[in-house]
C-alpha cells in the first residue's frame, strides 16, 4: 500500500529515541487507535528490515496491552534472529514509564521458484468507483479528530457477495514507505464494520482490540487496501474478527483480532 500524498507530514515524527504522533492517531476508546499503534510498532521494524536487507515482511502480531497515549513514545527494538532466509524482530512501545504495545514481525528472503506465478498485473477491483462509506449516526457523534479522518473509505459488495471496505490513506505514517504496516493499520478497523454492516451493536460499552495478527502472501500494490470482515460476539465478553485483505489486483492475505467487550455501566 503506497500513499500518493507523500508531501504531507507523516503521522509519526521522530526526535532522537522518541516518537511523536499527530492527532489523527487518536482512537475511539481513549489513547491511540490500535491501527496507528500497529503502524508505529511494525512500521519501524519494516524500515529497519529495508535498511538491513532482511527481505519481505510476511507476518506480524501486535499486542495492545494498554491504550497508547498521544504523547512521547519510546520504541525498543530487538533482533530475535537475523541471517538465513528468515529474520524476526521485536519492538516494544513505552510511554509514561510503562510498556504499552508489543509487536513481533517475521521477514523472508525471496527465492525464485519455477512453475509458480508472479504478482498479478491485471486489476480486479476499482475502489475509486465505489461509493463513500457513510458513518452511522450512532458512531458519528464523536467530533474529535481521529483515525477515521486519516482514511478515505469506500463501501462495496464484491461479485461473490462479500461486503468489503476499501481504504486509502490521506497521509503516510512514516517518512519512508511502509506498505505492510499501512495495510495492517487499516485492517484494525475491521471490528467496527462487523457492527455497522450488521446494523446492530453488541450490548457493550465498547469493544477495543486486544491484539492484531496480519499475514500477507505478497506485498500490497497501489494506494488502496480492501478489507472484507466478519465477526463473532459471545456472552463471556469475548469477540473475534477475521478479514480477507485485498489490493486492486486481488486477494493478498488475512488478519485476525481478538476484541474485548466492555460491560455497560450500572
Amino acid at each position: 500500500m503506497s500513499v500518493s500524498t507523500t508531501d504531507l507530514a507523516p503521522v509519526f515524527s521522530r526526535d532522537g529515541n522518541l516518537w511523536h504522533p499527530r492527532q489523527e492517531a487518536q482512537g475511539p476508546f481513549g489513547g491511540m487507535h490500535g491501527g496507528a499503534a500497529s503502524a508505529l510498532a511494525v512500521g519501524e521494524m519494516e524500515m529497519m528490515a529495508e535498511e538491513r536487507s532482511l527481505g519481505a515482511l510476511v507476518s506480524a502480531h501486535v499486542y495492545l496491552l494498554r491504550p497508547l497515549p498521544l504523547t512521547e513514545i519510546e520504541s525498543r527494538m530487538t533482533p530475535v534472529r537475523e541471517g538465513g532466509r528468515i529474520a524476526v524482530l521485536e519492538n516494544e512501545l513505552h510511554a509514561n514509564g510503562k510498556l504499552q504495545t508489543k509487536a513481533v514481525a517475521c521477514f523472508q528472503q525471496p527465492v525464485e521458484i519455477d512453475g509458480l506465478p508472479g504478482a498479478p498485473d491485471k486489476t480486479a477491483f476499482e475502489p475509486e468507483s465505489y461509493p463513500a462509506w457513510e458513518m452511522p449516526e450512532i458512531f458519528a457523534k464523536n467530533t474529535q479528530q481521529g483515525f477515521l479522518d486519516l482514511v478515505d473509505i469506500r463501501d462495496t459488495l464484491h461479485k461473490d457477495g462479500t461486503r468489503a471496505k476499501w481504504f486509502r490513506l490521506h497521509r503516510p505514517f512514516h517518512t519512508s514507505p511502509t506498505p505492510f504496516s499501512d495495510a495492517m493499520a487499516v485492517a484494525d478497523v475491521s471490528t467496527l464494520f462487523t457492527v455497522t454492516d450488521s446494523g446492530t451493536r453488541p450490548n457493550a460499552a465498547g469493544w477495543p482490540n486486544a491484539d492484531l495478527s496480519f499475514h500477507l502472501s505478497r506485498a500490497p500494490r497501489g494506494e488502496w487496501i480492501g478489507v472484507a470482515q466478519r465477526g463473532d460476539w459471545w456472552g463471556d465478553g469475548r469477540g473475534f474478527t477475521e478479514s480477507e485483505i485485498f489490493d486492486v489486483y486481488g486477494r493478498i492475505g488475512r488478519s485476525c483480532q481478538s476484541a474485548v467487550l466492555l460491560p455497560l455501566p450500572e
